[in-house]
């Protein structure tokens, strides 16, 4: 639901642009302000019943088309906190309908009401109706005297939703205009929101360097209008590691992590997003065979998962997989087996990431292979198999554990087995040459 304060100032500013209704306008304000002040109590029959009191008033106004826009926006306002979309988006219409006659169709508070329309349209579950409400809603920004903070509100909505729709060319196009308007950007909330878009579009858009670039000035941007506590810098740090990952830039990657490690620190506030940079960490101590750093790490992550109460879900499941992997490279296999065991049970109750879960799953697997205890060795093995196909996993991984079930079976004298994961092998080697063949066409133009 929309806030309250969203829609006041496009009230009072409708106020200011009509002219006296002198009696009638005196009644009509009565009504609106009545109905505005229930709305925020939350007495929504109350307050629809005083909105529709206020329309009437209007009705009979000469010049009242301004008024009963402003008293329909609220009424549309008013039905969405009750959940009837499609009634507000009928009323935010209307609304539009004759605000465009009062004034022109380029007027500021069309665009106004157009963004209202968007928002409803975006509870309805209209993406793509939304998307269109905000677009003309910009178009009209881009070229009238209106709020800078409106003009970022309509763009940041529309970014967002055209990254969800997947039209991350769509969202570097927007940003790029809007720049255009204004040399220098000063920080702001929502500024800070449209430019964590644009750097995902250009990473989508396999663009690495400007989705750097973008957050790199974002940074700078905070460094220079925030406290150096404030968690914002940490967020935006976080995108950057996230990024410089994504180009195997580990060093940087580490680095920004770090910072933001300490800014969060700083801040005394614990929270999710703290404990994944620990386990960023503990996994880079890992890699480098700093076995007892990343010990440490991992086990500061957990704590502040139990501090979070927050250590019985999917981050708690990662962690967990991640210290049996440490145990298992050091070879305390008994260690890592209860680990592994911890971490899938938390799989299977949140199963939002089956490839991490496949992952964990195929060493366990490994560790009683290894033992030739091959009976507790396939259900593993098979759950791995399992959750990658669910995760359409890359072809490496998706051979990785056909192979693991091949030498299974081949170490265990079960030819049958063996040969039915082999014909599935070679299906997904033929596959994946064909794809590979596909790919190459469409970029040589040759085939």
């Amino acid at each position: 639901m929309i806030k309250p304060y969203n829609l006041t100032p496009f009230i009072c500013v409708f106020l200011l642009l009509v002219s006296p209704l002198s009696w009638a306008a005196g009644n009509w304000q009565y009504y609106q302000d009545k109905a505005m002040t229930l709305y925020q109590e939350g007495d929504y029959i109350k307050a629809e019943k005083n909105a529709k009191y206020a329309i009437e008033i209007a009705n009979k106004a000469d010049n009242g088309k301004a008024f009963r826009a402003s008293s329909l926006n609220l009424l549309a306002f008013i039905q969405i906190a009750q959940d009837k979309q499609d009634t507000a988006i009928d009323f935010i219409n209307d609304a539009i309908k004759f605000t465009k006659n009062a004034y022109d169709d380029e007027h500021p508070q069309v665009a106004t009401l157009l963004f209202n329309k968007g928002n409803f349209l975006e509870q309805a579950g209209q993406p793509l109706n939304a998307i269109e409400a905000y677009s003309q809603a910009w178009q009209i920004q881009k070229f009238e005297d209106v709020q800078e903070n409106d003009v970022l509100k309509t763009v940041n909505a529309l970014t967002r939703l055209h990254n969800e729709s997947k039209n991350y060319a769509e969202t570097i196009s927007i940003v790029e205009t809007l720049l255009k308007s204004k040399d220098q950007q000063e920080f702001s909330e929502l500024f800070r929101q449209i430019n964590y878009s644009l750097a995902d579009a250009h990473l989508q858009q396999n663009q690495a360097e400007a989705a750097q670039r973008t957050l790199k000035e974002e940074l700078e941007r905070e460094q220079n209008a925030l406290e150096s506590n404030d968690v914002r810098l940490a967020e935006t740090l976080e995108r950057l590691a996230a990024l410089y990952d994504e180009q195997d830039l580990q060093n940087s990657a580490i680095s920004s992590r770090e910072q933001a490690l300490k800014i969060r620190n700083k801040s005394g506030n614990s929270s999710l997003a703290n404990v994944m940079n620990l386990n960023e960490l503990a996994l880079n101590s890992q890699q480098k065979k700093d076995y007892s750093e990343a010990e440490a790490l991992y086990q500061k992550a957990l704590m502040g998962l139990r501090e979070l109460n927050q250590d019985k879900g999917i981050e708690q499941a990662l962690i967990l997989g991640n210290l049996g992997s440490l145990e298992d490279e050091q070879g305390d296999t008994k260690k890592a087996l209860t680990l592994y065991q911890r971490s899938l049970i938390l799989h299977g109750k949140t199963p939002t990431q089956p490839l991490q879960a496949a992952y964990t799953a195929a060493r366990a697997g490994a560790i009683f292979y290894n033992k030739r205890d091959y009976p507790k060795a396939e259900p593993l093995f098979l759950q791995s198999l399992s959750l990658m196909e669910k995760a359409q996993a890359p072809y490496n991984a998706m051979k990785v554990a056909l192979g693991n079930l091949i030498a299974l079976y081949a170490a265990w004298d079960r030819y049958k087995e063996k040969s039915k994961f082999l014909k599935q092998q070679k299906a997904l080697d033929a596959q994946h040459k064909t794809s590979r063949t596909t790919l190459k066409c469409s970029e040589d133009d040759t085939c």
